[in-house]
């Protein structure tokens, strides 16, 4: 198994209709993003988190920790947004003066940092949820079923299993150099580093170029058919999405004042 094929095979939910996963994730990340509030961001990350320890056996560790990835290009990219420029000292937290302008951070951007990461992140965990509870042969299946073009669909699938090809003949290249002092020292590290990637796409684009060939051979025209499993009626991921839709909607009107608490 390949990416989180693994998780999504060991899943209890693997089994549900993933249509009604792909509803939910989507209903969430469209009032994430929708009602941009750091309450309802929290809340679908914890929520998203609980269903999948919950219901699909996912280990809260695990999923934390896949977390971690996006998280860290976020803070990255937001520092740009938390550090603006300003004509004068007022709301200034922390900052510095070059010229006639000072540059540092405010409540304001620091709060308006926040507020994206946490945006994205609800985002990301929404996703993670269908993603580590469906394997990738029955979310293309759904895809078919909500009429999505079909050469998208057979490009996402293709593209999806050359990328773990790369990373997989990467990996045993790179193990071969090291069990040979390939790093030993930053010049030979740099010119393992150079023999690594010319090597990796050799190898890569003489793999794929079989898979092809394997592909045709089989009567592939262009369109990768597999035969639809029975699965578990989703009757309870629409009840789900429906109270979290609530439950975000009211986390909205709180975080906006619209209704007292």
């Amino acid at each position: 198994m390949i990416g989180t094929d693994k998780y999504s095979y060991q899943s209890r939910l693997k089994t549900v209709d993933p249509t009604a996963k792909i509803v939910l994730t989507a209903a969430s990340m469209v009032l994430c993003l929708g009602t941009n509030g750091i309450a309802v961001s929290i809340f679908t990350i914890v929520f998203f988190c609980a269903v999948s320890a919950l219901w699909g056996g996912t280990a809260v560790n695990t999923f934390l920790r896949l977390m971690r990835a996006p998280l860290f290009f976020l803070l990255v990219g937001t520092v740009t947004v938390i550090f603006s420029r300003f004509p004068n000292w007022d709301g200034v937290l922390i900052g510095m003066q070059i010229g006639d302008w000072i540059y540092g951070l405010s409540i304001a951007s620091l709060f308006r940092g926040v507020r994206l990461v946490a945006r994205a992140m609800g985002c990301v965990a929404s996703v993670y949820f269908t993603v580590l509870s469906t394997p990738i042969t029955d979310l293309m299946l759904a895809f078919r079923r909500m009429h999505l073009p079909q050469l998208f669909l057979s490009l996402m699938e293709l593209i999806y299993r050359f990328i773990f090809l790369l990373y997989e003949t990467a990996q045993r290249i790179h193990t071969a150099q090291a069990s040979r002092l390939g790093y030993n020292g930053l010049k030979r590290s740099y010119e393992s580093l150079g023999m690594l990637i010319s090597m990796v796409f050799m190898k890569a684009y003489r793999k794929s170029d079989k898979i092809y060939t394997s592909l045709e051979a089989r009567g592939y025209t262009g369109e990768l058919c597999t035969l639809a499993p029975l699965y578990e009626s989703g009757r309870r991921m629409y009840w789900a999405c429906a109270g979290l839709t609530a439950v975000q909607l009211a986390l909205f009107l709180i975080e906006r004042g619209v209704v007292p608490f």
